[in-house]
């Protein structure tokens, strides 16, 4: 699939793992190569991949020629910069986006909002983040979106994690029934991640080592970055053999 995306893009801009030829180049379809920019920062951004998620995420905001495209590619860039420790500029951004998109009816503002709830909970503003994915999740459950719903999940039991562990362990169950229910792997893999965190952190190495483990080697076969190495120092870190 990203050689398929690569090559809409514009050559030269941003290095090619395959030095692919630009069809949106080619055709001067400035929609087409935003698009499938910021299709690539989001991809290059899981992977944990900053330095592309970045560089893909403004070079869809520098070729976005309309209102939509423009919304798009900076909510995604947006994410990167959350995911490359500047949440307030995601925050500031997505906020507008949010409520842009929402206005309109729009089902896949729930994205966004996704991220917006990730941006406050990386900025540390607890509140905001667990009242816009509580959103998040009614909304996008009303409309069958079951990865934002499963990814939301998630991010709300990272946040009662400390102050409600027996809430935190329901929705980060459910977070994974979903989630390995439609092979959402990376995503997967960050909420068992959760999972066992919470659980070593009550004691319970017995259902701690298998989540972590679990979400390592998920992790090594997709190629994630940074994720693996912290991984190991915390299953290293536990007690026991």
């Amino acid at each position: 699939m990203r050689r398929v995306v690569e090559s809409i893009l514009p050559a030269g801009r941003v290095p090619f793992p395959h030095g692919a030829e630009g069809r949106g180049r080619r055709e001067a379809d400035n929609s087409v190569i935003a698009f499938a920019a910021f299709v690539l920062s989001y991809a290059y951004t899981a992977k944990g991949d900053l330095e592309h998620g970045l560089a893909f995420g403004e070079m869809a905001v520098a070729k976005a020629p309309t209102t939509g495209d423009k919304v798009w590619s900076q909510s995604f860039l947006s994410w990167a910069w959350c995911r490359a420790g500047q949440p307030e500029r995601g925050v500031e951004f997505l906020v507008e986006a949010v409520a842009m998109q929402r206005a309109a009816r729009f089902i896949w503002s729930e994205v966004c909002a996704l991220c917006l709830g990730e941006a406050y909970w990386r900025l540390g503003d607890r509140e905001k983040a667990r009242q816009t994915l509580e959103e998040v999740e009614v909304n996008a459950g009303r409309c069958g979106m079951r990865f934002i719903v499963g990814s939301a999940r998630r991010l709300l039991g990272e946040l009662a994690a400390r102050e409600n562990p027996t809430r935190a362990a329901a929705l980060f169950e459910a977070s994974i029934a979903t989630l390995g229910q439609i092979k959402a792997e990376n995503e997967l893999a960050l909420a068992c991640a959760g999972y066992g965190r919470l659980h070593a952190r009550q004691g319970n190495i017995a259902r701690a080592r298998p989540l972590l483990i679990q979400a390592l080697a998920i992790f090594e076969r997709l190629g994630t970055l940074g994720e693996p190495d912290e991984i190991r120092r915390e299953l290293t870190a536990l007690p026991g053999v």
